[in-house]
């Protein structure tokens, strides 16, 4: 079984995506933070699934945030997960800001939260921006 998530972006900011039991990934916009999660179910698991596709369309400066689940799932010393609310949360403060940058606060913002606990997963993230 694999989770997937996959898209293409086309010139005109037109992103067709498809995602298949992944972590949906953030769009992060101007207007706000939708999750990408149009798709299906995760490779492998039946013979014949479907998926379906949605085309969002990106404005100059939109970026998308591609994650994988260790970094939502990373824990602290008390066993508490890092959530989907605080990876938003962190997306929604540094709104603006270059990828690099949004890039930067969400891994000290995962570290900061873990205080040095042993990770079981890794923690993976994927940004990038729409320039127009």
């Amino acid at each position: 079984f694999l989770t997937a998530f996959y898209g293409m972006l086309a010139p005109d900011g037109a992103l067709i995506y498809c995602n298949a039991g992944h972590n949906a990934p953030l769009l992060v916009s101007a207007s706000g933070i939708r999750r990408l999660e149009t798709g299906g179910v995760v490779l492998g698991l039946f013979d014949k699934a479907s998926f379906e596709e949605e085309t969002v369309t990106l404005a100059p400066g939109d970026i998308i945030v591609a994650f994988s689940d260790g970094v939502t799932e990373a824990m602290n010393n008390d066993g508490e997960e890092f959530t989907d609310d605080r990876l938003i949360a962190c997306a929604e403060t540094h709104r603006g800001e270059s990828p690099q940058q949004v890039l930067d606060a969400l891994l000290a913002d995962v570290h900061a939260f873990c205080e040095g606990a042993t990770q079981s997963d890794d923690v993976t993230a994927v940004l990038v921006r729409y320039n127009g």
